[in-house]
């Protein structure tokens, strides 16, 4: 018997790992043991380190808010904050996918200058808000441009005909940025289409977050789709161990197409973002379809990233937007009516440096507003500063109002969105919760001038740690649709009072905390 074991390989390879288990389990038995015996050296040694660290927030200049709930929770866990917050509280990127899109950038910066700027007639045109453009395109390198046309999606359904026929009519490349791709209806009608375009030889290039991905698709969907012709970027792979990069997500959402196309906005690539399926009542999203040179600024902002993990063009060039183009350009900047087309200016904002574009932009929104300033956002989890420019706005009379989820994805960011609802409306902000289901747009509406659309959420995920879109619209014709579409959907939506928000002690203490773990979440 013994001997029959002997020769069974299975057998032999159980009992190795028996025998490894318990080496293994004898290893840790002592290690514990030693670092009991040496207790009170290790607690010295962290309690001190978090010291440090403490000293280390204050010193930083980034989100006041950040720091404190840091400087709390490490305050309360003297021993074993430090090491929380050296594994999961530092926001900056791994170096090494710094340098790659950091190198990516410079090297390609002379590229954006090749489409001619608007810069010059648009503060022609206003010069409170040409310097509000010179700001994005400064910290953003993001120039501005006019003879753009803009369409606008009020949801997702009422987008995919048209992005569908754009897709089919594709001649030379479509490139795609996502944080969500689910399969179903939506992904499986864009994605036949990308199949069938790879294989006529069209260029077709998808980056999708890892993370965002991660219960949606299958772990080799990259190597799947590059089976299919569609090359393909997964990016910033979700590893088995705790890692500080699990921070920093690719949270855009862009479809590129032959240099004139692009659309931008909130939509992921998922059934629920098309009501197609239900989730949380009816999915209230938005995007914009761009036809003209502003798609130049997305183009870049995609092939920065994909040149940094997925090297493939020495130069940008051949995907600018068509010579035609810049050739009407010329013959209209002579025109005093120009920015009657309006002006078009994407821009990104990247968790790589210190400069927190998108909180910026919609801080100065807020103060470049004279009449009103109206704000889709799925999520209310705002600094002290965004809190303060909203409700010194509404002190100023400007007609600040929030459109908000009225039935949520998440009870808990819900909950945390309500108990931001207090100091808003003692400012005079007007609050309102959509009525039918969940609100997903990201969108600022000022003085029927200026409109932010993007991915920008109004939390610190979006505002710091992620790597997001926004496409500010100045002076254009498609202002007065969202407008119209944000009045519509006020109308079905409730009012919020302060006597909706009462809550018991108890209920009190837990928005405190809430308000406290915010920058985590």
């Amino acid at each position: 018997m013994l001997k029959k074991l002997l020769n069974n390989s299975t057998f032999i390879r159980l009992f190795i790992y028996l025998i490894l288990i318990i080496i293994q389990i004898a290893w840790w038995y002592v290690f514990f043991t030693n670092i009991i015996s040496h207790s009170a050296l290790i607690n010295a040694i962290l309690t001190l380190f978090s010291v440090f660290m403490i000293l280390y927030l204050v010193s930083k200049d980034e989100s006041p808010a950040y720091r404190i709930s840091w400087i709390i929770v490490i305050s309360l866990m003297p021993i074993f904050g430090g090491l929380l917050y050296a594994a999961m509280g530092n926001k900056r990127p791994q170096k090494s996918m710094t340098r790659l899109l950091n190198n990516q950038s410079k090297l390609h910066m002379h590229e954006m200058e090749t489409v001619p700027s608007a810069k010059k007639l648009l503060f022609q045109k206003d010069q409170r808000l040409g310097s509000m453009s010179q700001y994005i395109h400064d910290y953003g390198d993001s120039p501005v441009y006019t003879n753009t046309g803009v369409t606008y999606f009020p949801a997702g359904e009422t987008m995919m005909d048209t992005l569908l026929k754009d897709l089919e009519e594709a001649k030379e490349h479509i490139f795609i940025e996502f944080f969500i791709i689910e399969d179903g209806l939506m992904m499986s009608q864009i994605f036949d289409v990308l199949k069938k375009k790879a294989k006529e030889g069209v260029d077709v290039r998808l980056i999708y977050d890892d993370f965002g991905c991660l219960l949606r698709l299958p772990s080799d969907f990259d190597k799947q789709m590059e089976a299919e012709g569609i090359k393909t970027l997964k990016f910033n792979p979700v590893m088995p161990i705790l890692s500080l990069v699990y921070n920093t997500r690719d949270h855009r959402k862009m479809i590129l197409i032959d240099r004139e196309i692009g659309y931008t906005g909130g939509l992921n690539i998922a059934d629920e973002y098309i009501n197609h399926v239900e989730r949380f009542g009816y999915w209230k999203d938005n995007m914009i379809r761009m036809d003209g040179p502003a798609t130049w600024n997305l183009t870049v902002l995609f092939l920065n990233m994909w040149n940094a993990f997925y090297p493939t063009d020495d130069s940008y060039v051949p995907f600018k937007p068509i010579e035609k183009m810049d050739e009407t350009f010329d013959l209209m900047a002579n025109d005093e009516n120009i920015s009657a087309t309006g002006f078009v200016q994407s821009f990104g904002d990247s968790p790589l440096d210190d400069e927190v574009l998108g909180e910026n932009v919609y801080r100065d929104m807020l103060n470049a507003a004279k009449d009103y300033v109206y704000i889709y956002t799925p999520y209310l989890v705002v600094s002290y500063e965004l809190q303060t420019a909203m409700t010194l706005a509404a002190k100023r009379g400007v007609d600040v109002r929030l459109m908000t989820p009225g039935i949520p994805d998440k009870p808990i960011v819900y909950r945390m969105t309500r108990s931001h609802y207090r100091p808003l409306l003692e400012g005079g902000v007007k609050i309102y919760e959509y009525t039918p289901g969940f609100l997903h747009a990201k969108t600022f509406i000022v003085d029927d001038k200026i409109v932010n659309i993007g991915t920008i959420n109004l939390d610190y995920r979006s505002l710091y740690l992620h790597f997001e879109t926004g496409t500010m619209l100045y002076y254009h014709p498609v202002i007065k649709d969202i407008k119209a579409d944000f009045l519509e959907s006020q109308s079905v939506s409730k009012q919020i009072q302060l006597t909706d928000i009462k809550t018991t002690s108890i209920g009190a203490l837990w928005d405190a905390i809430l308000r406290l773990v915010a920058p985590f979440v």
